[in-house]
This record gives C-alpha cells, sequence and structure tokens, in this order.
C-alpha cells in the first residue's frame, strides 16, 4: 500500500493549467506540515509523455501518466473508474482535485464509488495533530467560514477553489528529494469498462449573465464612473476582453447596475483573476468585497484614492479618455 496525498492533474490545450499546479503544490505543502509523505500526481492525458516532469518542478514525488487518445476529451465514467481502481490498489491517505469544472463533476463520482467523504469547493486546508484533514470554506456569498473534519473516511477527498492556494515551484524537483514518472496502463485498474455518458462539449457562460460571484474578469465601476456615458465605456470594455461588470453600491443607488451586480459587504464577495476597478474609491465596505482578486487595476481621477494602493497597476486619469483608448487598443485582439 502507497498511502501519501495524491492529486488528479487536468489537462488543457497541451497544458497543466494553473489550477493544477496549485493544486499540487497545496499538496506538497499538506505532505510537508504531516509526516513527510509522498505526493502522487494522476495524468491521464492525450498529451501525458510530453507534461509528465511538469509537476516534479511543483512538488510532486511521482507522477503515474497514461497517454491515451480518448483521454483527449472528458469521459466521466472511465476516470471514475480508473480513479477508484487506483484508491483501491494504492490506498491514499489524501486525494486532491482542483474546483474546476471537471473536478466538480469527477471528484463526487469518485467519492460515490469509493464511498470516502469529500470535502467540495474549499478555500484553505490544513492538517490536524492526528493526520485528519481540516478543510474550511466560505459559504452564504462567502460571508461565513465553516471548517470541517471527517474521522473515518479514508482517502479524505476535497476539491479547491481555483486561485485560493499558491502555486509553489520548488528550487529542484520534488525539492532535492527523488522524483520519478511511471507511465500506467488504465486497464490494468479495476472499474475501467467503458462509458455510457459522452460529453460533446463544454459551453463557456456569458459573462454578462453569469453570477457575478463566478466571474473570472470583472470591472467594476463606482461612483466616480457614474456621470456622462462611462458605464457605457466600462461596458465596452467588459466585452472587450470578455468580463462581467460590477461596481458599487453608490453605483446601485444610482441606477447604474443591477444590485444583484453589486459587489461589498452589502453586495457581493468576488475573487476574480481580474479585477479592473474604475472610478471607485476604495472604501472598506467594498474592498471587502474583492480583495481576494488575483490581478487588481485601479483606474481613478483622485491620486490619493486608497484603491490606488490596493492595486497591482494604479493609474491616474480621466475615465473618459482612459476607457475609449483602451478599448481601441483591445480591438484588434
Amino acid at each position: 500500500m502507497d498511502g501519501g496525498i495524491w492529486v488528479y492533474a487536468e489537462e488543457k490545450d497541451g497544458e497543466l493549467p494553473e489550477s493544477t499546479l496549485e493544486v499540487i503544490g497545496e499538496g506538497r505543502r499538506l505532505a510537508d506540515q504531516g509526516n513527510g509523505e509522498r505526493v502522487s500526481v494522476v495524468l491521464l492525458s492525450g498529451r501525458a509523455r510530453g507534461l509528465a516532469a511538469i509537476p516534479a518542478l511543483f512538488g510532486a514525488h511521482r507522477v503515474l501518466w497514461a497517454e491515451e487518445e480518448r483521454f483527449a476529451r472528458y469521459m466521466p465514467e472511465v476516470l471514475t473508474g480508473i480513479l477508484a481502481g487506483m484508491i483501491g490498489r494504492h490506498d491514499p491517505a489524501i486525494f486532491l482535485f482542483a474546483a474546476t469544472d471537471v473536478g466538480k463533476d469527477l471528484a463526487p463520482r469518485v467519492a460515490a464509488r469509493v464511498k470516502a467523504c469529500l470535502f467540495p469547493n474549499c478555500d484553505r486546508l490544513e492538517r490536524s495533530s492526528d493526520e485528519l484533514l481540516v478543510h474550511t470554506r466560505l459559504t452564504h456569498g462567502r460571508k461565513v467560514q465553516v471548517t470541517a473534519q471527517c474521522r473515518n473516511s479514508r482517502p479524505q477527498m476535497a476539491t479547491i477553489e481555483p486561485g485560493v492556494a499558491r502555486k509553489r515551484k520548488v528550487s529542484s524537483p520534488a525539492g532535492m528529494e527523488p522524483s520519478e514518472t511511471v507511465e500506467v496502463l488504465p486497464g490494468d485498474y479495476a472499474g475501467d469498462k467503458g462509458e455510457r455518458v459522452k460529453v460533446i462539449e463544454f459551453i463557456k457562460a456569458d459573462p454578462r449573465t453569469v453570477d457575478i460571484a463566478d466571474a473570472e474578469r470583472i470591472v467594476a465601476g463606482g461612483k466616480g464612473a457614474c456621470e456622462g456615458e462611462n458605464f457605457r465605456w466600462i461596458s465596452g470594455l467588459a466585452d472587450a476582453i470578455g468580463a462581467s461588470v460590477g461596481g458599487s453600491r453608490a453605483a446601485v443607488d444610482l441606477g447604474r447596475i443591477h444590485r444583484d451586480r453589486q459587489i461589498g459587504q452589502s453586495g457581493k464577495t468576488v475573487s476574480p483573476k481580474l479585477f479592473i476597478s474604475c472610478g471607485i474609491s476604495g472604501a472598506p465596505a467594498h474592498v471587502v468585497g474583492m480583495r481576494e482578486s488575483g490581478t487588481i487595476i485601479a483606474i481613478n481621477s483622485d491620486r490619493h484614492a486608497p484603491m490606488l494602493k490596493l492595486a497591482d497597476l494604479a493609474v491616474v486619469g480621466d475615465l473618459r479618455e482612459i476607457l475609449p483608448a483602451l478599448i481601441d487598443r483591445l480591438r484588434p485582439f
């Protein structure tokens, strides 16, 4: 029996996505918190051979990989059978997935097959003194924090929200410890009995209608953007980069956006990869709802606005000049 911490790796467009690298790094962090278990990564992909060495750069000790043409598309029943077979043979203590569309579908299937406890959509994971997984997630519009653990499940399974864990590239593969890549034959694992359900395609959500809390990119306007045509330019910028439109309470009160697009203490909490703030001063009641965003760009005519200090890129200037020019530059792309 192998034990240890296992991670399911996704492949997207010939690469390992950021969400997968984050989960590998989180697996290594949890291993270092415990008794130094090995971190094993499962990579089943149409291009696995060329990607199998990458997980070691982010802390994996071992990669079990298989390259087959059929793995180029998502096959939930086949993958469930293979992963359940691997769990039965190798007995991992912990099995982690990214909380992506694939991970949110696959992890519950595997957990049900092996009768394991699954913690979904985790924002933080820790190890207890007796090596149990302690999971924390935010609920009720990310305003309530819930912490839980399960004492009678092996493996302990969890999906981790993209962006909440850090991608941890080690200075050398597996931190100077030997790493290995092992080609496996999926048919060797019980349960790979073919597929009854075939996934044809994934349809991307429309950023104009998707829940603002789930948006990957957001362009938000505040009181300083409520004059003239500014909100039309905000919508134009959002369309140009495939982003959702949000705003502060002031923008709601002035009728520029609907209340379900409000961000902040009395609105929704968001954590997009990109947040562009337009004319938002940065009051604490607003910042609490977006401070976990990835990259923050703030545009404001007031160089002393608190939002500019929070931003990764601060732009001081007039929205009426900046937004049209920015949209023009983005149009060719």
